[in-house]
């Protein structure tokens, strides 16, 4: 018996695997063997043949031919643009012209998810109609984030500019301003003139400019395309060593993947649509943190990093670890957008600018030296606003925000710590009040800035009744700091800290020095990515003072819970290699907070990757499995296979590159992403279900793929959530 088959049924199986699979491939390699006649000498090829390569456009089933004069649908072009960005998710339509046997009813789903077109009214999408050249440069627009701003038609600089939609201008203006869009020799922009598949595949080749799209891959500049500038990442990958002359666009299609730049320089905007985001080394005057589908997008600033300005338009963390001196990470950060915007600011900002309905949670470390509310906003959290113009009502602050002064508009008022208030109040220095935990050793490192009025000076600071002397603080662009060396010195208790500035004036600032936080060894722990690597195992971490996995309130990677275990009898902390292994190669600090918030216990956390070059690391990761358990595996290196194990021999089939769907297949699977598995469980005619039986995929939560009856189901546990999809047909379409 193999696998609770006997051998002949699994030989059998295995044969009708091969047959089916290759009937499969016979099927995709057809049409590419046709189509050089069909592409040979035109102007698109270039354009066509890239995105043919990133599994974007393909050709006809029945042709073989790409017919790249051929007007584009709006199901064709929502498809491209779905595999251009890696888009998967579905969410449920109505549209009555979109039944559900149709083709692109799942494409038409996705569009949905993504929020990037709209129906034409009267309940209908028109998946048939063909595209205009006004709709593809709003459709992209959405996509990039452009801001369509109140362009009217007539400010364009076209003859024809009076046919131009006021819905699409701003997106036109933006289209034409990068050189993405141009109008006709006769002065003319023809707004409504149909694209063609070719138009359609330059559009988006200038748009898309180099595909970053192989998850795990360690990605340069010597990777990117020098005939675009702008750069797109859909998968899970690390960018290095390299300047962008236009976009990077992060597109939604990550879902909450891990994205890591280092050594970046992007001149155009960064465009953060999804995935978890960490820039070290990284620079861009502009900064958009978008998600159409309202995911919170977290993004983290470290090293040399800088951002001029940075728009949030949906939920976001900016979240700033050790930045290098002379870098200021998130410089000034503007909260916009049609709806309520939810930030959390674990950062340093210069300037912060309210201009939608918005709830701002500072953490403790968190600094805004000067918010301007524009909107209504909740200002909560435990950090500090020097200053703040509130220039509406429905603005308040919490009571644990340190708030040195306001300024109030004309007529507005403003609620601190639940007092409405209706005259300003500027403290001469901020913050006015300061709470510090002498049991910190990393809060107290950076000393404590104040802020003082400007043109004024501090002629001499006293503490309590002692002067300072030059020793024991130290001049800045705000004002001065005083060094932790001297807050060291003070005991428990409340103390004064009186500044005599050069205005004549006389400033105090309440100092309430605690010692909340013991002093807790901090421990280092190692683990290699590589799957031979002897540190390529759990981290295993013994904790002081907790005796019960209800002691701990939570773990965290930066602003990150991580998932744990916790044997009570040992009273040791384990974090997985499966987790682990999704990490990025650097130094992290892991976290544990206790219930009682008086002790805080850290983890050193190194993490290299020792891999070989030219070794899959999503093979790797199922071999370390137990030899027991049936697995699948991909490899990519040299050559797009699908492997598929069991004690009684390994057969192996091969899937055509242009399409790579045994690939993709097998990279879902190791990354529990059930919805795009059972996309591509659909592309390859089902073959899995009937012919390999039941997989059990032992890391990152499981993965089940079974048959039951007629009906193929998908069950996956990954992240200790659980969903079954089931499938009675599965679409032919490829």
């Amino acid at each position: 018996m193999v696998c609770g088959f006997s051998k002949e049924v699994f030989v059998m199986r295995k044969r009708l695997l091969a047959a089916l699979l290759s009937a499969v491939l016979l099927l995709t390699l057809v049409p590419a063997a046709f189509a050089a006649s069909d592409l040979d000498g035109h102007w698109a090829k270039k354009y066509i043949d890239y995105l043919a390569d990133e599994d974007i456009i393909n050709p006809s089933a029945t042709t073989g031919k790409y017919q790249p004069d051929a007007k584009v649908t709006r199901a064709e072009f929502m498809r491209y643009i779905n595999r251009a960005f890696h888009f998967t998710e579905t969410a449920s339509i109505s549209y009555t012209d979109v039944p559900k046997s149709a083709w692109y009813y799942e494409t038409v789903c996705i569009a949905q998810k993504y929020g990037y077109i709209n129906g034409v009214g009267g309940g209908r999408m028109d998946p048939t109609g063909t595209v205009t050249r006004e709709q593809a440069a709003t459709i992209i627009g959405r996509l990039y984030k452009a801001d369509p701003g109140n362009v009217s038609p007539s400010s364009l600089d076209f003859k024809d500019g009076a046919k131009i939609s006021s819905w699409s201008a701003g997106y036109i203006r933006a289209a034409v301003d990068k050189g993405f869009l141009a109008g006709y020799s006769d002065g003319t922009f023809r707004p409504t003139r149909e694209v063609t598949r070719g138009e359609v595949a330059k559009i988006i080749y200038y748009y898309l400019g180099t595909s970053l799209s192989r998850a795990g891959k360690a990605y340069t500049g010597a990777d990117l395309r020098g005939d675009t500038t702008n750069a797109t990442i859909s998968e899970s990958c690390t960018l290095s060593d390299a300047t962008i002359e236009g976009d990077l666009f992060i597109t939604e299609g990550l879902g909450t993947d891990a994205v890591t730049l280092s050594n970046v320089t992007v001149e155009g905007t960064i465009i953060i649509s999804g995935g978890t985001v960490t820039m070290t080394n990284t620079t861009s005057d502009h900064i958009i943190v978008s998600s159409a589908m309202g995911r919170l997008l977290q993004t983290t600033a470290t090293g040399a990093s800088r951002f001029s300005e940075a728009e949030v338009r949906t939920a976001a963390v900016l979240y700033e670890k050790v930045l290098t001196e002379g870098y200021d990470g998130f410089e000034n950060v503007t909260v916009c957008g049609g709806n309520k915007v939810s930030l959390t600011v674990d950062a340093d900002l210069l300037k912060l600018t309210v201009n939608a309905p918005a709830t701002v949670t500072t953490t403790a470390a968190a600094k805004v030296y000067h918010l301007r509310a524009n909107r209504a906003a909740t200002v909560t959290g435990y950090g500090s606003v020097y200053q703040a113009d509130v220039r509406t009502d429905g603005v308040s602050f919490t009571k644990d925000i340190a708030l040195g002064g306001y300024t109030l508009a004309s007529g507005v008022s403003v609620s601190v710590a639940g007092e409405n208030r209706t005259a300003s109040s500027t403290a001469a220095v901020s913050p006015s009040s300061v709470i510090l935990d002498l049991g910190d050793e990393e809060s107290l490192a950076d000393g404590v800035e104040f802020s003082l009025p400007s043109g004024v000076t501090a002629e001499k600071l006293l503490l309590d009744s002692s002067e300072l002397t030059g020793t024991a603080f130290e001049t800045t662009s705000r004002g001065l700091r005083v060094k932790a060396d001297t807050l060291k010195t003070l005991s428990t208790g409340s103390h004064t800290l009186t500044f005599r500035l050069s205005d004549g004036q006389t400033a105090t600032v309440m100092v309430s020095a605690t010692r909340e936080t013991a002093a807790q060894p901090v421990q280092t722990a190692a683990f290699d990515r590589y799957y031979r690597s002897t540190n390529f195992r759990d981290i295993s971490v013994k904790l002081e003072g907790v005796n019960a996995k209800s002691d701990i309130a939570k773990v965290v990677l930066g602003l990150t819970p991580l998932s744990y275990e916790f044997d009570e009898a040992s009273r040791t902390l384990t974090l997985r290699r499966a987790a682990l292994a999704q990490l990025p190669s650097g130094t992290y600090t892991v976290t544990v907070e206790t219930q009682s918030g008086g002790s805080v216990q850290a983890v050193d956390l190194t993490v290299s990757d020792t891999t070989p070059a030219g070794v899959n690391a999503l093979t790797a990761a199922y071999r370390s499995a137990s030899p027991a358990a049936v697995r699948f595996a991909v490899a990519h290196a040299g050559q797009e296979r699908a492997q598929h194990h069991g004690r009684a021999g390994r057969p192996r089939v091969y899937a055509e590159r242009r399409h790579g769907l045994l690939r993709r297949l097998g990279r879902h699977f190791v990354r529990g992403e059930c919805a795009r598995a059972v996309r591509d469980l659909g592309r390859v005619h089902g073959l899995y279900g009937g012919a390999l039986g039941q997989f059990h995929l032992a890391a990152r939560g499981g993965l089940h793929l079974k048959e039951a009856g007629r009906a193929r189901s998908l069950r996956c546990s990954a992240s200790g959530r659980e969903m079954s999809l089931h499938f009675i047909r599965f679409s032919s379409k490829l």
